[in-house]
């Protein structure tokens, strides 16, 4: 019979934080998930590193220095972080006429705390748990949150659309570029076991 390795600490954070997917978490703060994932996989908490204040960035563990070496289990904290997600179509109509829109998102993380449920992407995308967050408001929930900086990245496609001159549907080319901007601090820490 193969002896099976014990699960790491994160690995721990991550099994545990995964149980409570769409429960919520003591009062549902953000904080409240991080410091019983890390209760529950026997590592250091926030309590145990302090000061735990309303308005404390929270230390939860070994600071990670590079974005890159996030590793699922792993928790965030956020002090001002902003991801903005500009999407601009722009719609050209078979008389070369066209029209452009334009959509913003943000999504506002002013002092919170998540865990990594992941790696790192290609992107720049990290793989979270989270509550305290749309929107699911207190319930814990799988979120995507980018790391980083995005380029445009831009995108052709055919649709039907009204012409803003004829108000006739017609086919329309729509070209859409999605920018992202981060803006923020974040610090990341690795659990560590008492």
């Amino acid at each position: 019979m193969a002896q099976t390795q014990p699960l790491t600490t994160n690995q721990k954070v991550v099994q545990w934080a995964s149980g409570q997917l769409r429960k919520q978490v003591g009062k549902g703060e953000c904080w409240d998930l991080a410091e019983q994932a890390l209760k529950h996989a026997g590592a250091e908490t926030s309590t145990d590193l302090g000061p735990v204040e309303d308005d404390t960035d929270y230390v939860w563990g070994d600071e990670v220095d590079d974005v890159k070496d996030i590793e699922p289990g792993d928790i965030f904290q956020f002090r001002d972080y902003v991801v903005t997600t500009t999407s601009e179509t722009e719609y050209t109509f078979p008389d070369g006429s066209s029209e452009t829109e334009v959509k913003t998102e943000t999504a506002e993380r002013g002092h919170h705390t998540a865990i990594a449920n992941g790696k790192l992407d290609a992107n720049g995308v990290v793989k979270t748990f989270e509550q305290h967050v749309k929107p699911l408001g207190k319930a814990v929930q799988n979120k995507n949150l980018y790391t980083r900086d995005v380029p445009p990245i831009e995108t052709h496609t055919i649709v039907k659309r009204a012409n803003p001159d004829t108000k006739k549907v017609e086919t329309a080319k729509a070209t859409k570029k999605v920018t992202v901007t981060v803006s923020g601090k974040m610090w990341i820490y690795k659990p560590t076991p008492k």
